[in-house]
């Protein structure tokens, strides 16, 4: 299985369609600097395109193995095709996420909306509060990504980090990422 083409061959196709969507999860990660192991690619969607994405996606070898109102996973029917995740936009924090998404090149012909270090960081948080089989994992990911994001003198929005670690009682992890980072810490 060879993700990087399959992403080029998702994004190629989901683009040629005009698919409102942002890549996050691991490579998402990867196209923010942090290398990390991972053997699927997921997206967030816009609910609305979620009929059109269906069909691309089928077209293209995959079959839902699970759809609900939050979630869609695809599986190839090829082993070398892989999984593919979609996490629904619908709601204001979702929608803003496909709304601040950068597109970030992936090769020299193709380039991808890539959610922002600090909605990439957000999504971590939920994924560790809502399984906690992730939470190990998850908080890692978290750590490396606040930490890479000091050391190469990205800023982040601590107010939006903020909100996110307030949304599963989180907050008090925030003085920890702060200092991961090297920013000065809010009172």
């Amino acid at each position: 299985m060879n993700l990087a083409e399959n992403l080029v061959r998702i994004v190629t196709a989901l683009d040629a369609k005009g698919i409102r969507y942002a890549l996050i999860g691991g490579m998402a990660m990867a196209m923010r600097g942090v290398q990390r192991a991972t053997l699927d690619l997921d997206f967030i969607l816009l609910s609305d395109d979620l009929d059109e994405s269906d069909a691309i996606l089928h077209s293209m070898g995959y079959d839902c193995a699970f759809r609900s109102a939050n979630v869609t996973h695809y599986q190839g029917r090829n082993i070398a095709l892989g999984r593919v995740d979609f996490l629904h936009a619908f709601r204001p924090a979702t929608l803003g996420m496909l709304e601040r998404a950068q597109r970030l090149p992936l090769t020299s012909e193709c380039s991808i909306p890539v959610v922002h270090l600090e909605d990439l960081i957000g999504l971590k948080i939920q994924a560790a509060c809502n399984d906690p089989s992730r939470r190990i994992g998850d908080w890692n990911d978290i750590h490396l990504l606040v930490s890479h994001a000091g050391l190469t003198g990205q800023s982040l929005d601590w107010e939006l980090l903020g909100d996110y670690l307030a949304i599963f009682d989180q907050s008090h992890q925030l003085p920890t990422l702060q200092q991961l980072h090297g920013a000065p810490q809010q009172a």
